[in-house]
This record gives C-alpha cells, sequence and structure tokens, in this order.
C-alpha cells in the first residue's frame, strides 16, 4: 500500500493554487506525477471517495481535496458519496 503518494497529492492540491488549476484542468496528467498503483490512480481519477477513505486516506485530506476540485458549496454531494463518514459524523454530534 503506497498510500502515501495519494496523500501527498491531495495535500498539493489542497495548498497550491497552481497544482488545484492544473488538477482541474488535466487530473490524468497531474496525477502521473505520483507514484499512484494503477488501483490508486482510477480512484483518485474517479473520486471514488468512500474508497479513498476506506483505503485508509485522512479524511480531513480527503475532504480539502475534494472541495479544492469541486468547491466548498459541494458539502452535501461529498457527505454523500461517503456515508460512513457521515454516520460517524451524525453519532458524534449526538
Amino acid at each position: 500500500m503506497s498510500y502515501g503518494a495519494v496523500e501527498q497529492l491531495f495535500y498539493d492540491v489542497s495548498t497550491s493554487r497552481s497544482r488545484k488549476d492544473a488538477f482541474r484542468e488535466n487530473a490524468e496528467e497531474v496525477a502521473g506525477k505520483y507514484a499512484l498503483s494503477d488501483t490508486e490512480r482510477e480512484m483518485v481519477l474517479s473520486m471514488q471517495v468512500e474508497e479513498l477513505f476506506e483505503y485508509g486516506i485522512n479524511p480531513m485530506l480527503l475532504m480539502g481535496f475534494w472541495t479544492s476540485v469541486h468547491g466548498p458549496q459541494s458539502m452535501p454531494d461529498y457527505l454523500k458519496r461517503v456515508p460512513t463518514l457521515a454516520s460517524r459524523l451524525e453519532a458524534s454530534s449526538d
């Protein structure tokens, strides 16, 4: 498992405007600059957030990546894609 490369990609996209813009323009090219496995590359490019969460990607980093790519207004859609995380958040607020 090499999820460190996935987390580095997510961190870079979340913290660098130029990397975020490049990812939005050509995600495949940007992802190719990281040592991702084929499975990781597919999860990232397909935005399989539940699978990435279950894979072990830091949930805050995953959320930051999602909102960097889709904008903060997309948070409800993000939570729908990660029902495991959404149910944990609901349980912790009780």
